[in-house]
């Protein structure tokens, strides 16, 4: 998803990778179950999903799970950046 305010000078670019309505608990299971090396269609089975589902769900990663990315704590955050530009 990109999320582009048209009358604002600053544009936000979201990138969203699609869930296919499993939860947290289910991406952890399929993630578990391919590292086994189930097919799609044993951990749709096992899940109550369709295949494709689970085939698209792992191809937008390349079938390796991302590790969360985390802002080092040399960087500002948000809260300190807003106090920062509400000084000048």
């Amino acid at each position: 998803m990109i999320n582009a305010p048209p009358s604002d000078d600053h544009v936000i670019v979201e990138a969203q990778v699609r869930g296919y309505g499993f939860s947290p608990a289910q991406r952890d299971e399929i993630w578990r179950r391919w590292r086994e090396g189930q097919s799609f269609s044993l951990i749709g089975r096992a899940l109550g999903a369709p295949m494709h589902h689970v085939r698209q769900f792992l191809y937008q990663s390349g079938g390796v799970r991302l590790t969360p990315q985390r802002r080092s704590e040399r960087h500002l955050t948000g809260g300190e950046r807003e106090e920062i530009l509400s000084r000048n």
